[in-house]
C-alpha cells in the first residue's frame, strides 16, 4: 500500500511541480493569473490512501499591478472585470491584457488580433459587437484614436472632428473561478461560470480602466520559489518511499 500511496504523492507532486514552473515562466506576462494545485486525502475503505489532485485553479480574483503600456491605447484594470474578445468564429473569450490596436480595416483588437467588443456611441446596454472605427467621415480622413478611462474610443479626422464611435465592454461572472481557461491569459465562459454580465467601466464590480497602462501577472515570485522548494522536498520524500519499498521487496524475494 506504501508504494501505491507514494505514487499518488509523486504524480500530486508533479502536477504541482508543473504549475509552479508555469507560474515562475509566466512572471512577466502581462494579464496573467497564477495557478495553484489543489489536493484532497484519498480514502479506501475508511483508510488512508493517499492524495488526489483535484486540478489547478487559477488566482482570478487577484489583481496584478498596473504598469505602464507602450501604447497610449493599452488599457489596465482594477477590479474584478474581463475585457470582451470575439474570436475568427465570432465566440467570445475574456481577459486581463489589455493590449489595444488599431488594424487594417478600423477594428478595435488585441495583440493576437482578436476584435474588442462595446457598445455602440450613446449606449451602454443591451447586446455588444465588435467595436469598428470609421476610416473616413464625410470629406476628411482618420487622424488619430484615443481611449479614455471609461473605454470610450474617439476617433479624430483630418477636418479636426473628433467622434465618439464606440466604448469598450466589461464582463462579470457569478463565478469567475469557474471560467475555463484557453492558456494565462485567455478564459471563455462555461455553465458553471454562468454567463457573462455585461457593462462598462465604472458600473458594478467591473472596475476601473487605466489608458496607457497595463496589468502585470499577479505572481508572487518569494511565493512560489518557496513552494517550488517545499514541493521539490515532497518528490524526494515520494522517491525515498518507493525505493524503500523496493528494496524491501528485493530482500524478501531473495529469502524466498
Amino acid at each position: 500500500m506504501s508504494f501505491t500511496i507514494a505514487i499518488r504523492g509523486l504524480n500530486a507532486v508533479s502536477a504541482q511541480l508543473n504549475t509552479i514552473s508555469n507560474n515562475i515562466a509566466n512572471a512577466d506576462t502581462v494579464g496573467y493569473k497564477s495557478g495553484r494545485e489543489n489536493f484532497s486525502a484519498l480514502y479506501v475503505n475508511g483508510a488512508g490512501n493517499g492524495v488526489l489532485d483535484q486540478g489547478t485553479q487559477q488566482s482570478l480574483g487577484t489583481n496584478g499591478s498596473i504598469v505602464s503600456g507602450a501604447s497610449s491605447l493599452d488599457l489596465a484594470i482594477s477590479g474584478k472585470g474581463f475585457f470582451v474578445l470575439q474570436d475568427t468564429s465570432g465566440g467570445q473569450k475574456f481577459s486581463r491584457a489589455g493590449y489595444v490596436q488599431v488594424d487594417k480595416d478600423g477594428f478595435l483588437v488585441n495583440n493576437t488580433g482578436l476584435k474588442y467588443e462595446g457598445y455602440p456611441s450613446g449606449t451602454s446596454t443591451g447586446a455588444v459587437g465588435p467595436i469598428q472605427i470609421p476610416q473616413t467621415q464625410d470629406t476628411a480622413t482618420l487622424s488619430g484614436v484615443n481611449l479614455d478611462e471609461k473605454g470610450t474610443v474617439q476617433a479624430t479626422y483630418t477636418n479636426g472632428d473628433t467622434v465618439n464611435v464606440g466604448q469598450v465592454a466589461l464582463a462579470s461572472f457569478a463565478n469567475m473561478d469557474q471560467l475555463k481557461p484557453e492558456d494565462g491569459t485567455l478564459w471563455r465562459a462555461t455553465e458553471s461560470s454562468g454567463a457573462a454580465q455585461f457593462g462598462i467601466a465604472q458600473t458594478g464590480i467591473l472596475g476601473s480602466l487605466h489608458n496607457g497602462s497595463l496589468e502585470s501577472s499577479n505572481v508572487d515570485l518569494t511565493s512560489e520559489l518557496v513552494n517550488l522548494m517545499s514541493a521539490q522536498r515532497n518528490y524526494q520524500a515520494n522517491t525515498k518511499v518507493i525505493s524503500t519499498d523496493s528494496s524491501m521487496f528485493t530482500a524478501l524475494f531473495q529469502a524466498i
